[in-house]
């Protein structure tokens, strides 16, 4: 039986960004935006979770963007009765570089663009979806498509983008994403500039697939869309309703 699925989106951006990879699914599918009402007074990614699991109670595959990547690990590890797996795409167990951790974004980095959202809000969070699309193959005709979700502003305020950014220097999943007591598939792009595709030579566990798509940039989109979609569609026909991998 195909499982529903609940997509949590990424910082910043609506989560109908990348619905076109479960357009059509032959089960419900619930989107879940990172805006003001979801985001809420929630002050971590697992508080985040929490409310999310009491939201969405009956048992489904959770897919995260991005930083809805974390969010669905970590409901994961909270209520496994509900979450029968996790498909994380462009996600991360840490985004931010630490010792034995080289894949993520420099500190320093970091650290300048938060101070930079800070400062002048809309411009840095425009520069975060150009960023979105840089190794797009198509890169005017990415560019072009982002103009949509320019216009439409960010999804939530800059109280709530600047805490929900602050989560990306703090969490760290490493430990957790070793051992999810679901099956997981970690997909990253190949041509990822803001979540190093390198990830995917590190160990999740016994009960993690993953794969690297190639062309894919941070916005899954054009012929990535079909990839990350013929992926997804492989592993939830391998989960069975008590959320194992069929073998």
């Amino acid at each position: 039986m195909t499982p529903d699925i609940v997509l949590v989106g990424g910082w910043g951006v609506d989560a109908a960004m990348v619905a076109p990879i479960v357009e059509q699914w032959p089960a419900a599918v619930h989107l879940v935006t990172l805006d003001d009402t979801t985001l809420g007074s929630a002050d971590t990614v697992d508080a985040l979770a929490r409310q999310l699991l009491r939201q969405y109670p009956e048992p489904a595959l959770w897919l995260g963007w991005s930083l809805g990547g974390q969010v669905a690990m970590a409901a994961a590890r909270q209520a496994a009765a509900q979450v029968v797996g996790v498909v994380t795409l462009c996600s991360f167990p840490r985004f931010v570089a630490a010792p034995q951790w080289p894949y993520g974004m420099p500190e320093d980095s970091f650290t300048q663009f938060y101070r930079g959202l800070h400062d002048d809000g809309v411009r840095y969070w425009k520069r975060f979806l150009l960023m979105q699309v840089v190794g797009a193959p198509d890169a005017e005709a990415a560019k072009e498509a982002l103009k949509h979700w320019m216009v439409t502003g960010p999804p939530a305020d800059q109280l709530r983008l600047e805490r929900s950014l602050g989560w990306l220097a703090s969490s760290d999943q490493r430990a957790d994403w070793q051992r999810m007591p679901v099956p997981c598939l970690h997909l990253w792009g190949e041509q990822d500039y803001l979540v190093n595709p390198l990830m995917a030579l590190s160990d999740y566990g016994p009960g993690a697939r993953v794969e690297v798509i190639p062309g894919m940039t941070h916005w899954p989109r054009a012929a990535a869309v079909a990839l990350c979609r013929r992926e997804l569609e492989r592993f939830s026909d391998q989960l069975q309703p008590a959320g194992r991998v069929a073998v």
